[in-house]
Formats: C-alpha cells, structure tokens, sequence
C-alpha cells in the first residue's frame, strides 16, 4: 500500500481499481474493496490488517461490473448511492453479447451477474459525511460518469476519491453516463477549490489538475460526436463506427487494444439504447 497523506493510503487491487484506505483509531473506511472474494482472507493478513484495521464502512463508487465483483464477500457497512438500487432495464438481444464480450476483454469473471449487487445498509441522494475520529469524509453525488457515481473528499487531508471520472490514459466508461454533466463535475473538478488537492482515479491513480484538464478534452470530444449522432436520429452501425475515432485519441498496445474496444463499443451500445428516442 502506498500512503499519500497521514492515514490515508492507496493500493491497486487485483481488479485493476486504485482503492482507498482511511485508517482511524477504532477501524477503517475503505473506499471500494481492496479485494475479491476470494482473496479476502489473504488480504486481511499480515501487513493489510495492521493498515486497515477492522474496516467499519465501505464506499462503493459506483455500479460498473468490476466494482460491483469487488465487494462480494464485505462484511463492513457498504454505502452506495440511491440510484445504484434501480434495476437497470433488460439487456436486448443485441447488447448481450457486447456485454458479455466486453466483461471476458476487461478480464473479469463472466460466472457473477453485475446487476446482482449487493444491498447497501446505507444510501444517499446528495451528499453524506462520515466522521472517522476527527476526520471528515465528505461523500457527494456526482452523475456524470455513472447515474450512481461518487466522489469521496478528505477535506483535511485535501484528497478526493473520483472513481472512474478522470481517466487521461485510457477511453472512459460511457454506458450509464450523463456526458453534459459529466462535464460539469470535471469542470467543478479542475476549479480552484481543488487546486491543492490529491486527485485519485480508479483505475490512474494520484492525478493532477493537468490531467483533469485532459479528461476534459476527451469528454467534450466525444460529446460532440454523439451529440450530432443521436440528434440526427443515427443508427448503432453510425454509433459504433465513432470507435475507431475515439481510439486514436489513446495510445493501445497489444495487451490492451482488444479490452479498449471492447469497452467502447459495449459503452457507446448502453449510451445509445438509453439516450435513443
């Protein structure tokens, strides 16, 4: 685990997720899981345990599929947003196999569903503090990359937790977002209230405000290719031609081409089902 301010400590998981963990004197908050199932009782030994403590809640940012497989097996308080309890609407003969073939090239295990989420004890609207011995932890709604997506603050300590709202290096999750306000929250993320802060993405890491700023760019692109798309009553064939565009904008390599186009066309597939009159 690497520590980037006082009791606050970061570890990718096997996943592929950069998780948080919050220590305090009576236990810890985690910020999605540092690990599957089955490697809970692993993880929980030696050097995690005497970082984590006995973990009182767990943050779930949001409901993508490696996320959701993550927390299986927590037995700590699990606080999600409201809007990860809606059932998502049934998969259509066309999308199934795009999601099945997306989640087989992320390299997560097809055998668990990820609409089978595990009830929360605890959701929110807007925001919620918790109070880990004197230390607050801001959590707040955030739509824009995913319709349940949270952004965990340690005001502070001056780090943010932004799930998958900021990724410079790879192509973005598109299938329950809401690209406008997406925006908005990157916009409200690059402001001067977070100039100083340690910004962590799920799957980059600690991040600067140059690469919110580059996150940016890619968002506003690729809103403005659906944007005329879906305005002119395009089909999926028009929608799904964009990857190719949207791929030039990162940089594949043999290991992870198949998985970045998996993702896009099984995100662009989810976007334009729910955004297509």
């Amino acid at each position: 685990m690497q520590e980037i301010a006082p009791n606050v400590f970061i570890e990718h998981n096997s996943l592929g997720l950069v998780t948080g963990v919050i220590r305090g004197k009576a236990g810890s908050v985690l910020i999605d899981s540092p690990s599957r199932q089955d490697e809970m009782r692993s993880w929980r030994s030696g050097t995690a345990r005497l970082i984590t403590g006995e973990p009182k809640f767990l943050v779930n940012l949001d409901t993508n599929y490696d996320r959701l497989l993550s927390i299986k097996g927590t037995d700590c308080v699990i606080i999600t947003h409201t809007n990860s309890l809606v059932l998502e609407k049934s998969k259509t003969s066309t999308s199934k196999p795009i999601d099945e073939n997306q989640l087989s090239g992320e390299g997560h295990e097809t055998s668990v569903s990820p609409f089978r989420l595990l009830p929360p004890e605890i959701v929110f609207t807007q925001s919620l503090s918790l109070f880990l011995d004197d230390t607050e932890i801001l959590l707040e709604h955030h739509p824009g990359s995913n319709l349940a997506g949270i952004w965990a603050e340690l005001p502070a300590r001056k780090v943010i937790f932004v799930g998958d709202a900021v990724l410079p290096d790879q192509p973005p999750f598109l299938a329950y977002c809401d690209l406008k306000r997406w925006l908005e929250d990157l916009n409200q993320l690059g402001s001067k209230k977070y100039r100083n802060y340690q910004i962590v993405s799920a799957r980059s890491g600690v991040l600067d405000q140059s690469q919110v700023e580059l996150m940016v760019g890619h968002i506003t692109a690729i809103h403005a290719l659906l944007s005329a798309l879906m305005d002119g009553k395009s089909s999926l064939d028009d929608v799904l031609a964009l990857i190719p565009e949207i791929m030039q904008r990162y940089e594949p390599n043999a290991n992870t081409a198949d998985m970045y186009y998996n993702r896009l066309r099984w995100g662009l597939t989810s976007y334009y089902e729910l955004n297509h009159a």
